[in-house]
């Protein structure tokens, strides 16, 4: 099973009105329109002639090619006006629109599909980025925490206190998890109050990344350093990493908190525009960051990685073995 064996987004409902739309996943050129109430994804090359389908118009919940007027349905089945008893086929995908994305995998392949919703939780935001790298350094970058002292605004920890802060990392044959825990780095005070942070609180990120599709779970809080007691804010962000190719990848984000927060309902309206606005600042930090790299050659050897980096090489492992469906790695 390849990469377009998972199910993974592509695309938010937002962006796919009454015309078709072509994008460019895993390197692979596909159309997407809606068919009535039924998404259609193929692949944007017309088996006829070989013209772009994202060029045509969607008539009668079939996508018409431009240049000969051929038409397709969502399951790829297609017919022509000029010779009626011919028939075509244009090769298509599995589809979902879920969580206000569209989804795809290849017909007929069983995929986990990735938990985006938590019970206890509630949504803050969906947000997407296209990162100019390939998905393993954006992979990295997300997978790591010595970067957050002086590539993040709010979240992370003191640059000077790096020494001390903690990380473990847990593996199975299907995912990679890493524990952190150290001081959190100064935020300004309207922060530390939205949050419930307090000076000297310990800042814990816990997280997972699975690799069918490539996306990771992340569980943040901030506790007492001596008691360890968890405040009553947490957060959990899910990022959902999609190659573009080999150069490009498209993240979806969704932020949630903790709930009940904040109070009432109405003041968490209020805040809900402030709370999207942090996400987004910390997720265009990470982007700033990786798009500067000097070197974007995905492998590691030759590289001084750090007691921080031990993920990096347990992902490319099971990138390869799950994602890419080489051979697949065993416990370590």
């Amino acid at each position: 099973m390849g990469e377009l064996g998972h199910w993974q987004p592509i695309l938010t409902s937002r962006e796919l009105g009454k015309a078709p739309v072509g994008v460019v996943i895993c390197g692979r050129e596909l159309v997407v329109f809606r068919a009535g109430r039924t998404i259609g994804v193929l692949e944007d090359r017309c088996p006829h002639r070989g013209m772009r389908l994202s060029r045509g118009t969607v008539t009668a919940n079939r996508l018409q090619c431009p240049y000969h007027g051929w038409t397709y349905a969502a399951d790829g089945n297609g017919e022509s006006p000029g010779t009626p008893k011919l028939r075509a086929c244009a090769t298509h995908f599995d589809t979902l629109e879920l969580h206000g994305l569209i989804w795809i995998k290849e017909p007929g392949v069983d995929a986990p599909f990735p938990p985006v919703n938590a019970t206890g939780y509630t949504p803050l935001c969906q947000l997407d980025y296209v990162v100019e790298a390939p998905l393993e350094l954006v992979l990295d970058n997300f997978t790591e925490v010595e970067h957050t002292p002086t590539t993040h605004a709010l979240f992370g920890y003191q640059l000077h206190k790096m020494h001390e802060v903690t990380t473990r990392t847990e593996t199975t044959v299907d995912s990679v998890r890493v524990i952190n825990c150290g001081p959190q780095k100064a935020v300004p005070a309207p922060v530390t109050t939205l949050f419930g942070i307090h000076e000297g609180d310990d800042f814990v990120d816990d997280w997972t990344t699975w690799f069918s599709p490539v996306y990771t779970i992340y569980d943040q809080w901030w506790a007492d350093p001596v008691s360890g007691t968890r405040r009553p804010v947490a957060l959990r962000v899910v990022v959902l990493f999609t190659p573009i190719d080999d150069q490009r990848t498209k993240l979806f984000v969704f932020a949630q908190s903790s709930a009940p927060l904040w109070g009432k309902r109405g003041l968490f309206l209020l805040l809900k525009p402030l709370l999207r606005r942090l996400v987004d600042q910390e997720v265009r930090l990470d982007k700033v960051m990786i798009e500067a790299l000097a070197d974007k050659s995905v492998a590691l050897t030759g590289k001084k990685l750090s007691r921080f980096d031990k993920a990096l090489g347990e992902n490319r492992k099971r990138l390869a073995a799950i994602y890419r469906g080489e051979t697949r790695p065993q416990p370590v």
